[in-house]
């Protein structure tokens, strides 16, 4: 597959919650993870993409489901990921409708993420379908279900580290990771999941860990062969992987360490058997993804695990750091798992751990940043100007509130990275003074109008413009009676005239200050 890099989806500025099946035709999987053409051996992450499908101001603050497809390459990941869309599809509108739930009938035609037969990788990187799809789980709350494709492992093409890289960065990301096999789970399926394991152990041996690091995995089984000793369906795949799990002494040390370990860091593990999709599908360049060219018994199992794993009272948001996750929050997480891994070396551990630490750091700061702000804005409020003394000891104040707030944050990961984030958090800080202190200086008026301005928003405003018009008529009456007819005749439209520019100047200025902090 492919499309250009910077592709993004053509339907984001009309996009809406409702109504979704209407136009999802108009509707492209994109592309936010691919090789660098800069960098051979690295990936890219294509933020222009990433935005298109979760900052959308309609689904930014939904929490967020991201259902993952990974595995060898062209074992038909896209060509599944097509029956989740039809499902999501056709769930959304019969919440939307309050109808009946009707999918995978004999006139439906899959269409949605590219699939292929043949021999030649179909997928690069890391895809998200265009759009988030909106779905009501049994609590009433409206979740983002979002569905990844990932780049095949193992294609010819591409480096096992680079290999790596992708599969670990879909499964730090999704909420549900469902790993494609075909006919069996072969120990190369089992190795790729060490990284994990190991991941598991040093997160749960931090100070403060969140439970569990991982959500759901789930094996499916494709084109599997031993009906007689285990039956399609869960059932049969949860007899099967308890088969697989089993540890025996002659297994290496690390295989076994994976067996023993794989279901203390993953919350749930389940596993799939699918029969064999039919001639038609598999050995046709011909097939077009028309339901009525699949094999009954592989439409009927499918007609059972999609719902399992993606129902409204099945779906689980994205937890990260023991908090739910919405869209927008996830643009942030993409960027820092990302950046964690260059693709050229294999993804440790560590640099996992260390972009969680980041990320939890990251919001703290966010946090104290925003009280400090709030509580110096209640400190300076009206338009009197603060002595520098009360401004500093206001900044004081606010800034040790701050930084407690920050310190509460759990450690986890490198020290280093606590320390970047407190230091620019500081940085930020007393960035944010030299505002305030500008905002207090812009206070300062002389003469009559700083007189005027200290009773500008009180009751005493009409003592204040009544003293400064006796003054003023009173020094017109003076210069009448001194015989000056002329000056004592042009004194008074000249001191009225004055009055009302101060009288404008006060009301006025609060309105400009407010604007001018709003720009800024």
């Amino acid at each position: 597959m492919s499309f250009d890099f910077d592709l993004t989806a053509p339907f984001q500025t009309a996009f809406t919650t409702r109504d979704q099946h209407e136009h999802r035709h108009k509707v492209r999987p994109v592309q936010i993870i691919a090789p660098s053409s800069t960098q051979p051996g690295k990936f890219r992450l294509n933020e222009s993409a990433l935005n298109s499908v979760l900052g959308h101001s309609a689904c930014a603050n939904k929490k967020i489901v991201i259902i993952s497809v990974a595995g060898a390459f062209r074992k038909g990941k896209s060509f599944l990921l097509n029956f989740f869309l039809e499902y999501l599809y056709s769930l959304h509108k019969s919440q939307q409708s309050d109808s009946s739930l009707e999918w995978l009938t004999d006139d439906c035609q899959l269409h949605g993420f590219h699939w292929r037969a043949g021999v030649k990788r179909d997928t690069v990187g890391i895809w998200l379908w265009g759009e988030p799809i909106m779905i009501e789980s049994v609590t009433g709350e409206m979740f983002a279900v979002v569905l990844m494709d990932t780049q095949g492992t193992f294609d010819n093409n591409s480096t096992y580290q680079q290999c790596m890289t992708v599969f670990a960065l879909s499964t730090i990301v999704s909420s549900v990771q469902i790993y494609n096999v075909v006919d069996n789970i072969q120990e190369d399926a089992l190795q790729h999941l060490s990284l994990f394991v190991e991941y598991g152990r040093i997160a749960m041996e931090q100070p403060h860990n969140f439970g569990k690091p991982f959500q759901q995995l789930v094996f499916c089984v494709r084109d599997f062969k031993n009906q007689e000793e285990y039956e399609f369906g869960e059932n049969g795949g949860t007899d099967f992987l308890d088969n697989v799990l089993q540890t025996n002494p002659e297994q290496p040390e690390e295989i076994k360490q994976v067996r023993e370990l794989l279901r203390e860091y993953f919350e749930d593990i389940q596993c799939y058997l699918l029969p064999h999709p039919g001639y038609k599908v598999a050995e046709r360049q011909s097939f077009r993804g028309h339901v009525k060219d699949l094999r009954p018994l592989f439409r009927e199992e499918l007609k059972k695990m999609v719902p399992n794993l993606l129902g409204p009272h099945i779906l689980k948001p994205k937890i990260v750091n023991g908090k739910t996750v919405t869209c927008r929050k996830m643009i942030q997480y993409f960027k820092e798992y990302a950046a964690s891994f260059d693709g050229e070396t294999l993804p440790q551990p560590q640099s996992i751990l260390n972009a969680n630490a980041k990320l939890i750091c990251i919001e703290a700061a966010h946090e104290a940043k925003v009280n400090y702000s709030r509580g110096m804005d209640r400190s300076t409020y009206g338009t009197r100007m603060m002595s520098e003394k009360k401004l500093l000891e206001a900044h004081i104040k606010h800034g040790i509130t701050a930084l407690n707030i920050f310190d509460k944050c759990p450690r986890i990961g490198a020290k280093e990275v606590r320390n970047l984030l407190l230091e620019k958090l500081q940085e930020d800080i007393n960035a944010e003074l030299e505002k305030y202190k500008r905002l207090n200086e812009a206070k300062r008026v002389t003469g009559c109008a700083s007189a005027m301005l200290a009773c500008g928003d009180s009751v005493f405003l009409g003592i204040g413009l009544g003293s400064a018009a006796s003054g003023a008529i009173a020094g017109a009456v003076l210069t009448l009676q001194a015989g000056v007819v002329s000056l004592g005749i042009v004194a008074i439209p000249i001191s009225l005239t004055t009055l009302f520019f101060i009288w404008a100047y006060v009301w006025t200025k609060p309105c400009f200050e407010k604007v001018s902090n709003k720009n800024k």
